[in-house]
Formats: structure tokens, sequence, C-alpha cells
């Protein structure tokens, strides 16, 4: 805490925050203008766009095999989002101008946003050496206040803050989810936050194979062949990694 200064952490941890917030709101409003498949194959793009700003931010580099990999997660996620995807509203009743500009407008906005976030967390993490769990806090703190402005600036016949129902059950997602964003953002330090999205899609799998086996459901197909993707995308993306040319000396002449 010694080196921290508002001005870093606005710029690295507000600047995210705000942009994960108003992505978080475009995609409430995406989901009630698109289908399930039409959504989540749009929105499985922030992978490409967490890649492109990785690029452009960090000056990162990818090879042809790493973009491959990137592909295959990008199905393996479309896969599992499918298996839920089936029956959730009919959307035939929403005009085509309002499909376009109220649902796939939003939702490739927060993709966008999505990736900006993700970047920028990498570079604040990885270049400028911020610790991981300050970050995460700073990320919580911002976020929380962004949604606290919000509501304030709505009127209080929309808003009402209710704690009906609540339990000694309800700190379980909530230590589990703030436990996992401590992890999320040593990923993140560590790997990166392309590899991020590969810990993320794993979870998605993971949490199919718990539900069946909690609700005795069995495994499906789309599950198996998703863990194949996910498996097979991450050994190549991790084995085989850019390495810049070697820089050969000029000769001098005599």
């Amino acid at each position: 805490l010694s080196s921290w200064n508002l001005i870093d952490s606005l710029k690295f941890s507000g600047l995210p925050a705000c942009t994960y917030a108003v992505q978080n709101v475009l995609i409430q409003v995406a989901m009630q203008h698109l289908s399930p498949l039409e959504f989540n194959l749009i929105n499985q793009s922030k992978l490409i766009w967490t890649a492109v700003f990785v690029y452009f931010l960090l000056h990162r580099r990818f090879t042809l095999v790493q973009c491959i990999a990137m592909a295959m997660l990008m199905a393996a996620s479309l896969l599992l989002s499918a298996g839920g995807s089936g029956s959730s509203g009919d959307h035939s009743d929403v005009s085509s101008t309002d499909r376009f500009y109220s649902g796939f407008v939003p939702v490739l906005v927060a993709s966008v946003l999505s990736g900006f976030g993700a970047a920028l967390t990498q570079l604040s993490l990885q270049t400028h050496a911020r610790d991981a769990s300050l970050v995460t806090a700073e990320l919580c703190v911002y976020g929380s206040l962004f949604l606290l402005a919000n509501m304030l600036l709505q009127s209080p016949s929309t808003t009402s803050l209710s704690f009906d129902g609540w339990t000694m059950y309800t700190l379980i997602p909530v230590v589990s989810t703030a436990t996992g964003g401590l992890l999320v953002g040593a990923v993140t330090q560590f790997a990166g936050g392309v590899m991020k999205s590969y810990s993320l899609i794993g979870g998605i799998a993971l949490t199919g194979v718990l539900e069946s086996i909690l609700y005795q459901k069995a495994l499906t197909n789309e599950l198996y062949i998703a863990s194949g993707l996910v498996v097979a995308s991450m050994y190549l993306y991790s084995s085989y990694p850019y390495v810049a040319p070697p820089t050969t000396p000029k000769t001098k002449q005599q």
C-alpha cells in the first residue's frame, strides 16, 4: 500500500470496473431482445476482443496455432451454452430494428468492453506489477460505487432494497465469488487475460459435471465434446507461444 496512488487506481481499476458495470447493464438489455443462441454466439466474441486489446495495449503477439486454439475455445463455449438455450422465450414479436439496436448492438458493445477491461487489468497486473488482491478489492469498491450511484439516480419507486429470504446460506455464493475473484486476479497476473477465458470456460464445464452429479442427470454429448475442445485448446495455446525472432547485430562496415 505504500506505493498506492489515486491516479493509478482510477486508471487501472476504476475504468475497468465501470466497463464491467456498463457491460452487465448492456447484457441485460440484449437478453430481452435476442434468443439465447444469438446472444451466446455474439457474446463469445469477447475472447477475440480480449486478444485484440492485449495485442494493442500490451504488444503481445499470437501464433497461428494460438489463434486456432482460441477458435476452438469459442466453439467449446458455444457448445456449453447451447445446452441451456433451448427454450427461454419467443422473440418473434420483436421487430428487426429493435433486435438490431436493442439486441445486437448492446451485446457487441458489451463484448468489446469485456475485452478492453480484461486487457487493461492485465496491463495493470503484469506491466505495472500491481498486487492482484489490491486490484480485486479496487474493482469491487469501484463497481459497487458505480452501481450505487446508478440506484441513487433512479426514482425510489423503481428501486427497492430488500433482504427478505436472506439466510446464512446466502453467504456461500458471496464468499465463493469473492474467492473466485482473487483467483481470477492471480490467473490474469501470471497467465494473462486470454488464459483467464480458459478458466472461465473450464468452470462452465465443471458446473455441468457437478450439476449432473447433484441432480442425477446424464452428461450430455455437448459437454463431452466441449471438455475435449477445452483441453486440446489449452494444450495448443500453451505449447506454441509466440517467440520473437532473434535480432542479428549489424556488422560494421570497414
